[in-house]
């Protein structure tokens, strides 16, 4: 049985517990829900996307095997990416996003600094479907010449693989996804935990990220236009050090996670 460990799941952990069923408990994020903690105990095995959640689980049974990312993300090539989104072939390209529900916080500091932005990189903008024709007015204000340099979306589904791929750098939430994709193309990111997160889940996954040496945290209450324009383009014109992130970020990318922890559950089922 696999799992991530859910109040919702815990009947059915607990037949599997009676009938002896070998469970397999996935951890996504870096500081694990009372649920998981809960239930790590009957796990055979356990996957984790954080070395961080190591200490909280069962000696000798976790392993990190990372966060699971859709394959279809990961065929794309920068090049590819670039071209499907009407993207210069050179210069830096900084994809933001706030989620598939897109964040408030992060858009409104993203249209207060957007002039500035687009001077230094061509940005790629996941908004929100509620806020997208917002982001539209405001690229309608932008000078001609600069309007091809910011390209927003409501929403992007299999698009994403093609903004990560033509990506130099992320500005994004803290969600265990929401890391592990930037990573899985060695992106490195500047990351926003949503400070009402349960249990401060975010700032762990942050914290987990900037000890890999792949992403810087900018606190929601310090976040406004200044702050982030003078980050992004403070990692832009260092490139020694966006390259050692983009590196650090491409040694702790796991593209193969979804491969590895379905082994993991066929070996436990005696099927591997």
């Amino acid at each position: 049985m696999l799992t991530s460990g859910s109040f919702s799941s815990l009947p059915v952990l607990f037949a599997a517990r009676i009938l002896r069923v070998p469970i397999y408990l996935w951890v996504g994020d870096a500081i694990p829900g009372r649920a998981l903690s809960a239930v790590a105990g009957w796990s055979s095995a356990i996957g984790l996307t954080f070395e961080a959640a190591m200490r909280s689980m069962p000696r000798g049974r976790a392993s990190v095997t990372g966060n699971p990312v859709r394959g279809s993300l990961l065929r794309w090539t920068r090049a590819q990416g670039r071209r499907t989104l009407g993207l210069p072939e050179g210069g830096p390209v900084v994809l933001v996003t706030g989620g598939s529900q897109g964040s408030e916080r992060i858009n409104s500091a993203t249209f207060s600094g957007l002039s500035r932005l687009v001077r230094r990189a061509a940005v790629v903008h996941q908004t929100g479907p509620a806020q997208l024709a917002k982001a539209q007015a405001h690229r309608a204000l932008l000078p001609e010449s600069d309007r091809a340099r910011y390209q927003p979306y409501g929403y992007l589904h299999e698009e994403m693989g093609a903004a990560l791929a033509a990506a130099d750098l992320v500005v994004g939430r803290a969600g265990s996804s929401s890391i592990a994709e930037p990573l899985a193309f060695g992106v490195p990111l500047v990351l926003v935990p949503f400070g009402a997160a349960m249990n401060a889940h975010q700032a762990a996954n942050a914290r987990a990220a900037v000890d890999l040496g792949a992403a810087l945290i900018l606190a929601e209450s310090d976040l406004d236009g200044d702050r982030l324009v003078s980050i992004v383009t403070g990692l832009l014109d260092d490139p020694a050090r966006l390259g050692r992130m983009g590196a650090s970020a491409r040694a702790a990318g796991r593209p193969s996670a979804a491969e590895t922890i379905a082994r993991a559950v066929l070996a436990l089922g005696g099927c591997g």
